[in-house]
């Protein structure tokens, strides 16, 4: 320790145990904060790092803000540096060394560098003596740098100036440094002008002051993994100033200029001859027959931005004085590029925002009428039955709200889709399936309504079709019956509609499927065509208008089929119809077990028939127990099972269920399950029932009964202890099958 006695000092050798009460590890922490130093510590095991304030502020960052990778601290060192820390790192793991002392460079959070002068020692191990924590501690060198590096910048110029230079040639330099300052001037003061014309004209004045007959600015890009360039613009001396912003031709530093980090390094530039470069490189960036070439590289903050070049016929070789000189200049050009696209890329950004904007405002309002209208005609209808004494006119009422009740349940399922689909949380159910009965499907959904309108239908299927087809049944027919009601919906009546389906042969298993809806309709405009298939919106307003729709039907047609491996697109003339075609490969199963003239399946299952569907179940001496906090769904359920004689108790929330379960586990042969209920909702309900000791507590059927009808909703059910799953609003089909297979 040291100490001080009267005007001397005396100094010992330090020895902690002196120390009391000793310093702890908030005491360093403080120090270290105080001084602005660094301290972490890394477990070497799970990578997790325990951190000071200072070493996330170094580079910019709160602890919250800090990427979020499975190497954060690596993302974060420059990429040059990496090699030099994980070299040192190895050698004190390794036992090589006792501890490091390096420095390197990391990102800042705003791109821009900080140099670290890092000690990193091994500070704990694990019960076989290996490695187990790293403890480092580093400081911020970056001011420090920058002043090593002025003071050399000046010692080199006081060098240069001393070593006798001449009037011609500080004439030639001052000439220099006064065309690379007009050139930044033109590039900061032309705003007001058009940004290529004012770029062009500041490359041109940097290659005449250069005597060159060419000079190229070129825009580093990642491509595959490789660091690429492409022309940004150029000039030649003919008078042609050469705007190249749309130039898209991609060259490899690796294939045209060997050795290109090294040479290319901060503050480094190439200087050579014809044999320098490649071919390939001179002629995509129009050099001539040029026999002097030079390339300086752009470095903004800190990184590898890009380079600019130039060239001169004679072979008189490029000076270290003229690259930095003009590099000074450029470097206020290539910040401007770089600026500019940044404000390109915002404007574009807004001028999207806006226009998705609007558009979603226009399907907001479209979106409000479509759900009015048959909520409108719900509410109206039901207002005018229930003053209604005539029982055949209450009737026909009932059939308008049903009709407008389904209208609205489609549109709402519309969106529902479009939220998932956005959302990236669309799944697909591939499994094999008749194609032919999923046609037939879609026929028998939308002849009701093409009938109404005396609408000529017709199918046509490839009778090659007679394997099963491995894909997503339920999605494809959601997108053949979404074409054909568009179909029905945009061709007058009286009008003519096909649905053909064909396959073709491209494996031995495989099979590419195309699928065609034709119309007599209305027809589309090249206009209206492009923006068919977006989101929010539809051909036109007026077609909103005069035929509704929410707009997101065909829009959630491509992207279904996207999602399938397959694309739709439309032919189509205003006013001679439309065809809308899709198409999309797809694996073949089994063949197509066909129906017999008794009914039967070649397994012997039985297809069902109407009078089967319509025909109640009997459910007598069976209990249900329904939990629904709802009132008017209770009465729903138990008006429809009214007929079944099945005994239903009700409560009204998932608590009462348990409990009402639990005193009597033998009574209830099935409970319908709410999922959304208050006090305890349905999922929490199911598991405490699961685990009740009785043995019927595991074996009682529980439904799910829920308007979460998305598949993860049905997945989480399942996974909750259910054994189905009845979407709302119910479908009393859909109700009827699935509790028959738990009460007969």
């Amino acid at each position: 320790m040291i100490r001080g006695e009267g005007n001397g000092n005396m100094i010992d050798k330090f020895n902690p145990s002196e120390l009391s009460p000793g310093i702890d590890q908030k005491t360093l922490e403080r120090l270290a904060h105080l001084f602005g130093l660094c301290l972490y510590t890394v477990n070497l095991d799970t990578g997790d790092i325990q951190l000071n304030l200072n070493t996330t502020r170094i580079t910019g960052h709160d602890p919250d803000s800090l990427p979020n990778t499975d190497n954060t601290k690596e993302s974060m060192i420059y990429q040059g540096d990496r090699g030099l820390v994980n070299g040192s790192l190895g050698e004190i793991i390794g036992g090589k060394r006792d501890h490091y002392h390096i420095e390197y460079r990391m990102h800042r959070r705003d791109s821009s560098i900080v140099w670290i002068d890092e000690v990193g020692l091994i500070s704990g191990y694990n019960q076989e003596g290996r490695p187990l924590y790293m403890s480092a501690m580093s400081a911020d060198m970056s001011r420090l740098r920058w002043a090593e590096d002025k003071a050399r910048s000046m010692e080199s110029e006081v060098r240069r100036l001393t070593q006798g230079t001449d009037d011609n040639t500080l004439a030639e330099e001052n000439r220099l440094l006064r065309a690379a300052n007009t050139a930044a001037a033109i590039i900061i003061g032309g705003f007001h002008q058009d940004y290529e014309t004012v770029l062009h004209e500041a490359v041109q004045l940097l290659g005449e002051s250069l005597g060159a007959n060419y000079a190229g600015i070129w825009r580093n890009v990642e491509r595959e993994g490789a660091l690429c360039c492409f022309l940004r613009t150029h000039w030649t001396e003919e008078g042609r100033t050469v705007g190249a912003e749309n130039n898209r031709v991609y060259m490899k530093y690796d294939d045209f200029l060997p050795g290109w980090k090294e040479r290319l390094a901060e503050k480094q530039f190439v200087a050579c001859d014809s044999s320098g470069l490649s071919d390939v490189f001179k002629q995509e960036s129009s050099m001539g027959e040029a026999k002097s070439f030079m390339l300086a590289p752009f470095y903004l903050h800190g990184e590898f931005w890009g380079m600019i070049g130039f060239t001169r016929r004679e072979r008189i070789p490029f000076t270290a004085y003229e690259a930095e000189t003009i590099m000074s200049g450029a470097l206020i050009v290539a910040c401007s590029v770089a600026r500019n696209e940044t404000f390109g890329k915002l404007n574009m950004d807004r001028d999207k925002a806006i226009a998705d904007t609007m558009a979603k405002g226009e399907f907001l309002s479209r979106m409000s009428h479509e759900m009015r209208t048959p909520l409108n005609a719900v509410i109206g209808m039901t207002s005018i039955a229930l003053k209604e004494q005539n029982p055949q006119k209450v009737a026909g009422y009932l059939k308008k709200i049903e009709t407008s009740s389904h209208l609205l349940l489609h549109v709402i399922n519309d969106v529902l889709d479009m939220s998932k689909i956005e959302a990236g949380k669309l799944e697909l159910a591939i499994e094999p399936f008749d194609f032919a009965a999923m046609m037939k499907t879609a026929e028998n959904i939308v002849q009701v309504k093409m009938d109404e309108k005396s609408q000529r239908f017709t199918v046509n299927c490839d009778s090659s079709m007679t394997r099963m087809v491995h894909s997503d049944e339920q999605r494809l027919l959601q997108v053949i019956v979404n074409l054909l009601n568009n179909a029905a919906k945009f061709t007058p009546e009286n009008g003519a509609i096909s649905l053909t389906a064909v396959q073709k042969k491209i494996a031995e298993n495989r099979v590419k499927l195309r699928v065609e809806v034709r119309d007599s309709g209305i027809g589309l405009t090249p206009e209206q065509q492009k923006r068919l298939f977006t989101a929010f919106e539809q051909a036109d307003g007026s077609i909103t208008r005069k035929y509704g729709g929410t707009g997101l039907g065909l829009a959630i047609c491509k992207k279904l089929l996207n999602a399938l491996g397959g694309d739709i697109w439309v032919k189509s003339k205003p006013n001679q119809g439309a065809c809308f075609l899709f198409e999309l490969e797809a694996d073949l199963g089994e063949p197509v077990a066909a129906l017999d003239d008794s009914g039967e399946t070649a397994s012997g299952a039985s297809a069902p028939s109407g009078a089967d569907r319509a025909a109640p179940p009997n459910w007598k001496g069976r209990t249900i127990l329904l939990a629904e906090d709802v009132e008017i769904n209770r009465e729903i359920v138990e008006t429809m099972l009214e007929e079944t004689g099945v005994c239903i108790h009700s409560v009204e929330n998932g608590k009462e269920a348990v409990e009402f379960f639990s005193a009597n586990p033998e009574g209830f042969d099935l409970i319908l399950m709410d999922v959304q209920m208050p006090v305890l909702d349905g999922l929490s309900a199911t598991k405490r029932i699961r685990v009740l000791e009785n043995p019927r507590a595991a074996e009682v059927p529980i439904i799910a009964m829920t308007a979460n009808a998305f598949k993860e909703d049905i997945d989480l059910c399942i996974r909750s202890g259910m054994n189905g799953h009845i979407p709302k609003p119910f479908d009393p089909d859909i109700l009827f099958e699935t509790l028959n297979k738990y009460l007969l």
